[in-house]
């Protein structure tokens, strides 16, 4: 079996926890600024658990609000939940309920093991529907607790740490609505923010001009950019704050902004005492009554130790990368033998014709050697070492499948492939995914046997096809033990999702994405 590189390991693990972190917080914005626009905190507080679910990648996600005069909660809004139950179940508020020691201390509470739990009891509304994990964040009310959000789940991976900032992010957004929509119902015309709603955030959050100057900072904000009081800053230029090297990203976002669109981006910029800090950024429009844009608002989350953490990381993968080099010797030296075994066996095949008085044997004797040589010629060609020059697909590919064709069979391959260039480390990678698909097509298929690699992004869409009837339903298997399609779920960079057979053709035909 082949081994997954320790290095690839962390950086899918590091990719897969990026992409949650950029997800969450994608939303945590969309759900912020569609707030400001609504009116019906009803609709606002099931929005939240979709935007929940969604983050989270669960099923369930609820709010508890406190009964009067009761120490329950009920389950006032949710998704996931049987009708019956929103707005009916309850379940208990004292402190050894999840959710009633999140109120009772304030503070988020995570667990992962509910049915192993010593902390708190299993409410049973959660064993009706088989909950397993889950995570409870208090929700901020005008004079007291509104109540309790929380995202909870029957299976899949377990909740992180990372996940109760995410939970933290919606129910603050949540406060910041009830306090908007309860001095709505007591003044007849209101600002889209407040002060007090903005403060709540614990990122930085501006809010600025329809032309991109600061208007307002939040108090969190001041205090990440080390930044004395908003006087300093308001009426500056929101660009005014960024080194050269980030000003690009940020007038691109003030721009699409202003033309009514949403934008995310990550970038560089230190603080006003030089302490260098990574945001990640969202910019995204404030409608005025009139429906253009009337204000920007900018939220800025600091991300200065993952990124720092990533390059740490990096740091560690180049190092692997070294160590794996003088393996990468030994590995080219392995090759260079089987060629030359391969060079001996032709050898020994020729000398053997000449021996025969045979005629018929003498020339399939010959036909053999030369074909061995051919398949010491496809071996050098898809273990060969480029150095650090990149190889253009379409050249690459024409000549390993002319040596795959005279090594291999008889039959007509085809090649229609895009003129793209190949990084020399997928070079190998690529030639082993195509050979293997041809030698499946050889051994099942029939006919004219077409390869076509088209260049899409950041990968590559391989098909390949022949003359055959079509593949089985049961075919790929998903767990099947083939050499073949193992090697090419590991070559490819995307496992099984790799892999495609398309049954809406009448010819045999499979795709392969390859990452480039």
């Amino acid at each position: 079996m082949q081994q997954v590189p320790p290095d690839e390991t962390i950086r899918a693990a590091l990719q897969k926890s990026h992409a949650r972190l950029h997800r969450q917080h994608g939303i945590v914005v969309e759900y912020g600024v569609m707030s400001l626009k609504s009116t019906d905190l009803d609709a606002l507080l099931t929005q939240a658990c979709a935007a929940v679910a969604r983050g989270m990648e669960t099923r369930f996600a609820k709010v508890l609000t406190p009964i009067p005069e009761s120490d329950d909660f009920l389950l006032s809004h949710g998704v996931g939940w049987d009708d019956a139950d929103i707005g009916h179940a309850t379940v208990g508020g004292d402190v050894a309920s999840p959710a009633g020691y999140a109120i009772a201390t304030y503070r988020p509470v995570l667990s992962n093991h509910l049915g192993q739990e010593f902390r708190f009891r299993t409410p049973e509304l959660l064993k009706k529907y088989g909950i397993e994990r889950a995570i409870n964040v208090p929700i901020r009310g005008i004079l007291g607790p509104f109540g309790v959000l929380e995202a909870d789940s029957s299976d899949g991976d377990d909740f992180i740490e990372s996940d109760l900032v995410f939970l933290e992010g919606i129910s603050n957004v949540i406060s910041m609505a009830v306090e908007r929509l309860s001095e709505l119902a007591n003044v007849p015309a209101v600002n889209p923010y407040s002060e007090s709603m903005l403060n709540a955030s614990p990122d930085c959050v501006k809010i600025l001009t329809a032309n991109g100057e600061i208007e307002f900072m939040n108090d969190a904000g001041l205090c990440l950019m080390q930044i004395g009081h908003l006087a300093q800053v308001r009426g500056l230029s929101w660009l005014q704050l960024w080194p050269d090297e980030s000003k690009g990203l940020v007038q691109n976002a003030v721009a699409k902004g202003t033309n009514g669109e949403s934008i995310r981006f990550e970038a560089y910029c230190p603080t006003a005492n030089a302490e260098a800090k990574w945001w990640d950024v969202t910019v995204a429009p404030i409608l005025g009554t009139d429906g253009n844009v009337d204000k920007l608002i900018a939220v800025s989350r600091d991300i200065t130790e993952r990124h720092s953490y990533e390059a740490q990381l990096l740091s560690l993968i180049e190092a692997q990368n070294s160590r794996q080099t003088t393996t990468d010797l030994h590995l080219e030296e392995i090759h260079h033998r089987v060629k030359n075994s391969l060079h001996l066996v032709n050898t020994l095949l020729l000398l053997q014709a000449n021996l025969t008085a045979d005629e018929a044997v003498r020339l399939q004797l010959e036909t053999a050697a030369g074909r061995v040589v051919t398949i010491a010629s496809v071996h050098e060609r898809l273990y060969q070492s480029t150095g650090t020059q990149d190889v253009r697909v379409s050249d690459y590919l024409a000549a390993l499948l002319s040596d795959l064709s005279k090594a291999l069979s008889d039959r007509k391959i085809t090649l229609k492939a895009d003129n793209f260039i190949l990084p020399p480390e997928r070079m190998a990678p690529l030639g082993l995914v195509i050979s293997e698909l041809i030698t499946n097509s050889l051994k099942y298929g029939k006919g004219t046997i077409t390869v076509s690699v088209k260049g899409v992004q950041d990968h590559a869409l391989i098909t390949v096809e022949d003359e055959g009837d079509g593949f089985p339903e049961s075919y790929p298997k998903p767990c099947g033990t083939g050499l073949g399609m193992r090697l090419i779920k590991s070559y490819s960079g995307y496992g099984a999702a790799a892999i495609t057979v398309d049954r809406l053709v009448k010819k045999s035909t499979i795709h392969v994405r390859f990452k480039l």
